[in-house]
This record gives structure tokens, sequence and C-alpha cells, in this order.
């Protein structure tokens, strides 16, 4: 036969043929099961079919005709079969059938495992090496198997399998490469792994790498894993805000939105405003607040009557509609305020500087001013588009010793601010508001990690005076809008059915109760009831460096002020309505769910510490307990029974702040 077209192959047929040999009772013997070569112990034979033992308990019928080798070894047990196969799958692998191959690609034949193996090894091989080399011919890219022979492929087809088994092999030492780093053994991890990685601990199972990651591994990677290996890694921080990054949340503000807020001026725009800046007029907000987006002030005047001032920094003027910077704000919906860090909804160079009311710095205002006479009656408010200049920034601590502080310069004003918010509160109140002492927890992580935890209730002086003078602005604005037939976002709420709740001195209980009886506010494009403020109409405008919906109805405001077309239509606030409330929904369970955190990473610490708590509500066998160091409110599991208002022990015995994840056995 030629090959090459110079050299000849003989073919041999062996007259002791193994293939053709009927195996022996124990004889080892090499057969196809399934499409698949095997080996097994010959437990019997008949003229058609053969069985053999291939472990202990397991044995296959296999047709004579799939019977490739009898190799003339008696097993000692069931089990010698699979261990023949073994040692001659490990010999195999130094079998090259490539030179042979060359030898007989050009012929179109089948050729028996026998004439193989003497073009091979160029005498009768013995029964190990006849295995081994029947093994490598099974698994060969240069062979196909054809009944009980081999016919060698033709070089396109070698070549194509030749190029898969290098890809093959070339995918299995890239896994053994990412199974070494992945697991800590060593190793440098390659950008594209870790891109995959980061994507299963973003998205879990539901990562388009999920499957590439769990054919690389062998098995399932879990969020969790995922996530603990990029940490390792030192891509992430180890508080890493998983799902801040799961969200089309900008993080950072694009070149051009920079370069927008640095080229704002005031000097122009202050020029065309009433001039308040004479005004003593004051911020209060808490202590480390940098956009003071709202100030009060009170002027006395000789007959005993003192006018009232909201002003709110005008950001309307500051900030075009449609610009890079409204953009930016829009998408963003409001600023995201973290324990660790706050992310603005306007740069800094806006939300810090010119737009906040700084002190000591003229800045444009939409101001609210109203006079109370002597007599406490009060006058119709007018709105003004302001200059002002703020004298001093407040926290809520500082005024409340302003207001106890008779001998203060500014106890005067701060008092009679607090005498009009008192009588705007009663007004609610006997309006049906719903008068139930708010906690503010505030939850701060520190420079090493560890986590300052404040509860206070909201219910001091300094509270009540800004909460009701924003309130009145709110109210003021609506009410203008809803008269000049304006189009403007309305914040409305049912009132709750209270008329059945059980009497209760405990006040953290009623306010429990009280608030889970509250239908969620709604923005409404129509003027209604806001039920929980007890006002109508009410919108928000007191807050337009942190919130995008109070910076839309600020503009409506403004333009109604200064006799100009609102920027807005009808349309437009109903097509931004929906975007505005799924972006605003987004922040705030971004917020309570990185507030959580916090909590249970400081908890952490306390595993096993006995807490105080209250027990809020009683169904089936858990309840509700709120633990009172933190206003923390969870489920416990009950082992006795309780009652709503019942002061209980817990102690913490499980925490898992990644997995949110708590657990309170009552004592």
């Amino acid at each position: 036969m030629a090959a090459g077209g110079l050299h000849f192959v003989c073919r041999f047929v062996f007259s002791d043929d193994l293939m053709n040999t009927v195996p022996k009772e124990n004889e080892i013997v090499l057969f196809r099961y399934r499409n698949r070569l095997t080996a097994g112990v010959c437990v019997n034979v008949s003229h058609t079919r053969a069985r053999f033992a291939v472990s202990a308990r397991t044995s296959l019928n296999v047709p004579i005709e799939n019977i490739l080798q009898t190799t003339g070894h008696i097993g000692r047990d069931k089990s010698a079969g699979m261990a023949w196969f073994t040692r001659a799958e490990a010999a195999s692998a130094d079998i090259d059938l490539c030179e042979i191959w060359e030898l007989v690609a050009e012929e179109d034949e089948v050729w028996h495992l026998s004439e193989l193996a003497e073009l091979y090894y160029n005498h009768a091989p013995a029964s190990a090496h006849m295995s081994a080399f029947l093994i490598a011919l099974e698994t060969s890219v240069y062979f196909d198997a054809e009944d009980r022979g081999f016919r060698a492929v033709d070089r396109a087809e070698a070549d194509l399998r030749l190029e898969m088994v290098a890809r093959a092999e070339e995918r299995e030492a890239e896994r053994e490469r990412f199974l070494k780093w992945f697991h800590n053994r060593g190793g440098c991890a390659e950008v594209e792994w870790i891109d995959r990685v980061r994507d299963v601990a973003l998205y879990g199972a539901q990562s388009k790498y999920a499957r590439t990651l769990e054919r690389m591994a062998g098995e399932p990677i879990s969020a969790r894993r995922a996530y603990e290996r990029i940490v390792a890694e030192g891509v992430w921080d180890q508080h890493a805000f998983v799902e801040l990054m799961r969200e089309d949340f900008d993080l950072n503000f694009p070149d051009v939105v920079i370069k927008e807020a640095g080229a704002l001026q005031l000097e122009s725009l202050l020029a065309r405003r009433t001039d308040l800046t004479y005004l003593d007029a004051v911020t209060i907000d808490d202590a480390s607040t940098t956009d003071m987006d709202d100030a009060v002030s009170a002027r006395f005047r000789e007959d005993g009557s003192f006018q009232v001032g909201v002003h709110i920094t005008d950001v309307a003027a500051l900030i075009p509609a449609r610009s890079a910077l409204d953009e930016a704000a829009r998408s963003r919906g409001a600023s995201l305020y973290l324990p660790e860090k706050t992310f603005p909804m306007l740069p800094p160079e806006v939300s810090g500087n010119l737009g906040s009311l700084l002190p000591n710095e003229n800045r444009l205002a939409v101001s609210l001013l109203w006079d109370v006479g002597r007599d406490g009656v009060v006058k119709s408010p007018t709105w003004t588009l302001s200059a002002i200049r703020c004298c001093e920034k407040l926290s809520y601590e500082d005024a409340d010793a302003i207001l106890d502080d008779v001998a203060h310069p500014r106890h005067a004003m701060l008092s009679a601010l607090f005498d009009a918010a008192e009588s705007l509160l009663i007004q609610r109140v006997e309006s049906g508001a719903i008068a139930v002492d708010q906690v503010a927890r505030r939850v701060k992580v520190l420079p090493d990690s560890s986590v300052d935890i404040a509860v206070k209730t909201r219910d001091s002086r300094a509270d009540v005076l800004v909460s009701e003078l924003m309130i009145k602005a709110n109210v003021e604005a609506a009410k203008l809008c809803a008269d000049q037939n304006v189009p403007a976002i309305f914040r409305i709420q049912d009132a709750p059915d209270l008329s059945d709740l059980a009497p209760t001195d405990n006040e953290l209980l009623h306010r429990y109760r009280v608030l889970t009886r509250m239908r969620a506010a709604a923005l409404s494009l129509k003027p209604g009831l806001h039920g929980g403020l007890g006002v109508e109409p009410y919108c928000q405008i007191t807050s337009p460096l942190r919130r995008f919906i109070d910076l839309v109805s600020q503009r409506q405001l403004v333009a109604i002020i200064g006799n100009e077309a609102p920027p807005y239509s009808f349309e437009a606030l109903t097509a931004l309505c929906p975007e505005i409330e799924e972006r605003l929904r987004l922040i705030g369970n971004l917020e309570r769910r990185r507030e959580r955190y916090w909590i249970f990473h400081h908890l952490s610490r306390h595993k096993g510490q006995v807490f105080d708590g209250l027990v809020l509500d009683v169904w089936d066998q858990r309840a509700r307990v709120e633990v009172l160091d933190y206003a923390l409110q969870i489920d416990v599991r009950l082992l006795s029974p309780v009652r709503a208002g019942d002061r209980i022990s817990a102690r913490l015995t499980r925490i898992d702040p990644w997995a949110d994840d708590i657990n309170f056995v009552l004592k």
C-alpha cells in the first residue's frame, strides 16, 4: 500500500487474533458498552452475549461483537477489570498515533486493532500494551472506531480535531489556573476572571457569567463566595455596597457637569433680586450638614408684631432646565445619604457652595414672608425672589440651647419663630394631622470602620420650629400653584382610620400602631389632602439641592412669582412623575438597606449580649420587637407567651450583615 507515494504498508492477519477470541470465565476483557470503552471480568458467556463484572455489585450484559480485546489475564476479583483499565489508560497517555496515521491516512480502509498495533510496535505487543494501545485508538483524533476496527480520518478532519483538542487543553489549563487563583492557592488573576466573578457577586445566579464560572469551578459559585473572592483580591473593600453597584446610580459627575458647575456666576443674578441681606437669617441643620438649602428669620417691628421669613435656596435660578447640571440631578433623583458617605444630587460646587446658604455669603433665595401681629393674628404670606445673607449656621442642638438661654442675642428671634411654628402645629393637629413623636436615628461610620449610632425623638423645640416652617412653605407653594392653575407635583396621602385604635400609655407602641395604619404618600398632578400632615394641598420645594422633585416644583413656583410661563407642562410632569417616584423609592431602599447593614456590623461585635426590647405586635409564634437602644425592629420567635407593650430582654445569637440576617432569642 502506498503512503506518500514511495513506501508500502503491509497488512498482517494473526491467527490468534485477540478480537475473535471468546472470553474465558474470570478473564479480563475490554469491550464497548453504550459506545464507551471499558473493561470487566467475564462472569459467563452465551452464543451471542457475555456478562462482565465491573465492580463487586455491578455487572454488564454485552453483545459478543462489542468485545475488542481478551487479555488472557484472569481477574482475582470482580474489580480487577477496572483496575486493569485504569493502568492501561494511564499508559495510553504516552502513545502518539500521529506516525502510524501518516502511514495509513491515504488509505480508505478499516484496520484491525492488531494490524495497527503491529505497525506501531513492530511486533505483537503484550496484552497490557495492547490494552493501552486500544484505549489510545478509542480516544485518538486520528482514527474513528468502525465496528471492531478503526478508520483513519482525512487530513482536514485531523487538523480540525487537533485544533479542537488544543482549544480544550487551553481551556483546561485556564481552568486549572482559575481554580488555583479562586481558591487562593497562588497565581495571578486575569482581568477576565475578575470581571466575571465581580458580575456574579453583583447578580448571583442571574449573572451572564454564572454558568461559565460554574463550568470552570466544577460547581456553582454563589454571589457571597464571589463577593468574598473579589474582596480578597483587593478589588472591593470588605464593606462594599453591592446593592448600590448593582443599580444604575451615577457615583461620579461627568466632566461636562463639573465644568458647567465651575462656570456658574452669582453676581449678575443677585443684582436683580429683592435685597433681604439685612435680615438676621440662620440655617438650622444637623451639625455635619454642608448642603444648607433653607434658612429662617424673624424681624421685629416697633408695634410688637414680627415678620417670619422662610428662605429656600433658589437652585431654579442657578441651574437652567435641561442643562447638563439639570440632567445630572434628574438622573440621580435625590442625594444619597449613606452612613459612610454622601453622594450629592448636584456637584459640591453647587450643593456645598454656590447653592448652599453658607454664613456670611450672599445667596439667591425664594423667600416666603408673613407678619404675625401682637395678638398672634397671621397675615397672608407673600413670595419674593430674594438675595439673602445668612448670619450663622446652627445645629439643632445649638438652636435648642439658644431657646433655653434668655440671655442669648438670638433667643428672642428663635422664640418668636418657635411660637409661630407651634401655632402652625396646633392648627395642623386640629385639622387631623397625625401627631406622633418621630424617631431620628443617625448612623455614622467612623474612619476605623466603627459605627456611631444615635437615637432621639424629633420633638425638640428646634425640630418643631424647622419642620413646621418648612411645611408652611410647602403648603403655600402648593396653594399658589393650584390657585394659578400651574401644573405642579402634589403630594397626597389618605388619612388613616384610627377610630378603633386600642388606647395605650406607651408612646412607642402608639407610634407603631399609628404608622402601620398609614398608607404611603403618593405623587399626584391634582391637589389633594395630605392626611398625615393634615394639610391641603401640599408639594415639596424646601430641599431643591437634595431632591429633584423639589427643584421641579421650585421652577414652577419661581415662574409664577416672576410672571413667566412655567417651564413644565402638565404632559411633561405626567411623564416625569413615574420616573421621580421610582428613583425616590430606589434611593429610600438603598439608604435603609445600608443603614441596616452598618447597624448589623456594629451589633456583630456584641453577639451573645442581652438587649432590652419592647413587644410591638404578636402573631402566631412570632413577635415584632423594637430593640430600644437602636430603634431597630426585628421579628423574634416566641418560646413563651408575650403581649404587645411588654418589656423583654433578648439575647443576640446570630448576625450576618452581608446576608441581612439577625436572630434574637427571648430570655
